[in-house]
């Protein structure tokens, strides 16, 4: 009988412990879930990019939920991560610039996320600050070759020291002459930035200050080529023409070109602002010289137009959607290490 009731004992201690087990597992799950009980919950898409038609709907569309919950009062957003592989540099420099003008220009906004589930995912978004930018907690461990050379810069104006910050580590391997275009059309591209990528309000709901006209920047090396992407979140390379060059965006405008044909009409009669000789010729020169690299090319997508230049040829087209905004890339070889 004592026996039995030894064995009575147990099974209760145990079933005990186990309910106990269940409660602690419970109020977990539900410690975990209450804070997205007061935020607004957006799904990231699988890819983030805007150079390929379906990746670049779905972006622009998770970028156009955000910005649609915060335009109706919205003030507590949480980004869901979880699903989310691919963060290519355009797509994801993009949503940096997205998420911080909406940070800094909203008041009372708070944008959280969770982390993806892929580890390079998690990887990415350590390294260029995006986990930083949202709270996010990320002790990923940056170890893989195509993350650890991400490098990245913010900033307003011309500012020189950002482009040694991201790109002055590869001093020595790019050629004197191609790092001096580097840096002329970096600059200017800056320069752009600040006196007339911002001539208007961006039209999507949320006002900014007059002032505020900051750029972002990646550089990535990866598979012996190094990429540069530069991003503002202004009116966009073609609606600005009419104002800046209107006397080509009158002649444009008489032959109905697309957007993607603007840009190249722009590249292609492209002049500094200032029109100084020691300035060079803007976009066209770094375009022309990087283009002209065995393996180089470069790449503006401004608006819904797209325009590339690859061993000095020419293509350019339109999106059925506008990145509002311009993000320009350049590609170029870079030699072995070893060689160098």
């Amino acid at each position: 009988m004592r026996k039995q009731n030894h064995h009575i004992i147990y099974w209760l201690a145990k079933r005990a412990k186990d309910e106990l087990t269940k409660i602690r597992r419970l109020k977990r799950k539900c410690a975990a879930a209450a804070p997205l009980q007061s935020y607004s919950v957006i799904k990231a898409p699988f890819e983030i990019d805007i150079g390929k038609t379906k990746v670049r709907r779905s972006t622009l569309q998770f970028f156009y939920r955000i910005r649609t919950q915060i335009n109706q009062g919205c003030r507590r957003v949480w980004i869901d991560f979880t699903e989310t592989r691919k963060l290519a540099s355009g797509g994801t420099l993009l949503l940096c610039a997205e998420l911080t003008r909406l940070i800094e220009n909203v008041q009372g906004l708070k944008i959280r996320s969770s982390l993806p589930k892929s580890n390079k995912a998690s990887q990415v978004m350590q390294q260029v600050g995006l986990s930083r930018l949202l709270n996010t907690k990320n002790k990923t461990k940056c170890l893989d070759g195509d993350v650890v050379n991400w490098r990245s810069a913010r900033g307003q104006g011309a500012l020189g020291a950002k482009y040694d910050e991201i790109l002055g580590y590869y001093d020595g391997l790019i050629t004197d002459s191609l790092q001096s275009e580097l840096y002329t059309g970096i600059t200017e591209a800056m320069t752009n930035a600040q006196q007339h990528a911002y001539i208007d309000q961006r039209g999507d709901g949320i006002v900014t200050d007059p002032d505020y006209r900051p750029w972002w920047m990646f550089s990535q090396e990866k598979d012996g080529k190094l990429s540069v992407v530069f991003c503002d979140l202004g009116v966009g390379i073609p609606a600005s023409l009419p104002r800046t060059r209107p006397r080509l965006w009158h002649f444009m405008d008489r032959l109905n070109l697309t957007e993607g044909r603007q840009i190249e009409g722009a590249v292609r009669n492209s002049q500094t602002r200032t029109r100084k000789q020691h300035r060079g010729k803007g976009l066209r020169q770094i375009i022309e010289t990087i283009s002209s690299c065995a393996g180089g090319k470069a790449l503006i997508f401004s608006n819904k137009g797209w325009y590339s230049m690859e061993s000095g040829k020419q293509r350019s087209g339109d999106f059925g959607d506008s990145i509002m905004g311009t993000v320009i890339y350049w590609q170029m070889p870079l030699p072995s290490r070893s060689a160098s």
